[in-house]
């Protein structure tokens, strides 16, 4: 059975969900347009606040539920099937190109599987997950050339270290991001903002062993469901609590609350007492604005001036 098929089936089981591990999913380009994914689309909110669908695979022949929107150092765009076999490279105008693994080349190593988060640095490296719940976690190091390194980890758990002996627990609901100031950026098990650096070293940037709501130095602070993370321009790591809330990793290691009340609902107002519905994603605008992806309706919303707003509520009526 086709995997696609495989999962269309299992919707129809109770209690089954797509939406149980939706990923991060929302990536602004230069121009200051917006991308979000949402099931088998991706969404674009153009410069003018009028929304396009720009990919939808209909016949799920290539993914199924699209989790994560990676913006590459270049500019380019690119989602990973859910599928586990393959990354895609997109632009506005629906063009889809597999930039992983190469055209007309296979290679066994499955990216993106179920919605496992991935990452692309400025070198061409991809990160990926491979694990296997309760027994193992590995964070993985492909080449341009298609060369496999386990970067890190092994064991399930938790403890910083280098390579093997650094533990992660579950990657999968969470995301991943590849920056050029800050090494290889992940949340981990909902509860902690980790730093893989080039060599495997790893470290605990932020949250510790139990989930919660916490501001305050590095470790001492608690995470609710850490998901999405982005990179504002003074290097500030941010990210994104399922429970509702933004915060903010400075490079002083401090945490602290940007917006969200965790008082569920998603209102718009003043950033103390917005609130927002299970987000996922954060991306960073050119202008410094930042927008949070809910994927339930979906909804967009927008942080500018202490304010919060929602730009985009629902999927275009009309797509390719």
């Amino acid at each position: 059975m086709r995997l696609s098929h495989l999962l269309a089936w299992l919707l129809l089981l109770p209690g089954f969900s797509t939406r149980a591990h939706p990923g991060s999913g929302i990536a602004v380009d230069g121009q200051g347009r917006v991308f979000f994914a949402s099931g088998p689309m991706i969404v674009m909110i153009g410069t003018n606040g009028v929304t396009s669908t720009v990919v939808h695979d209909k016949t799920n022949e290539k993914f199924y539920q699209l989790h994560h929107i990676q913006r590459l150092p270049d500019g380019g765009l690119v989602t990973a099937s859910d599928l586990g076999n393959a990354v895609w490279r997109f632009t506005s105008e629906g063009r889809l190109e597999r930039s992983y693994p190469p055209p007309n080349e296979d290679r066994p190593l499955s990216i993106g599987l179920g919605g496992d988060p991935f990452a692309i640095d400025g070198a061409g490296n991809l990160y990926a997950v491979n694990a296997r719940q309760d027994r193992f976690t590995q964070v993985l190091r492909i080449t341009p050339e298609g060369q496999i390194r386990v970067l890190a980890g092994g064991d399930w758990g938790f403890a910083d270290g280098v390579g093997e002996r650094a533990r992660f627990a579950d990657l999968h609901s969470g995301s991943m991001l590849a920056t050029a100031e800050a090494g290889l950026l992940l949340t981990d098990d909902d509860r902690r903002v980790r730093r893989v650096a080039s060599d495997g070293t790893v470290t605990t940037l932020a949250g510790g062993s139990e989930r919660g709501y916490r501001d305050g130095p590095g470790r001492n602070a608690l995470f609710d469901g850490a998901s999405g993370l982005a990179l504002d321009a003074r290097g500030h790591v941010l990210v994104v609590e399922r429970a509702g809330r933004i915060r903010q990793i400075s490079k002083e290691g401090m945490v602290s609350t940007l917006a969200g009340t965790a008082n569920g609902g998603s209102t718009d107002g003043p950033v103390a007492s917005a609130t927002f519905d299970e987000p996922t994603g954060i991306a960073v605008a050119p202008n410094g604005d930042l927008l949070v992806l809910e994927p339930h309706g979906p909804r967009v919303r927008r942080i500018s001036g202490g304010h919060v707003v929602t730009i985009v509520r629902g999927l275009p009526e009309s797509g390719p």
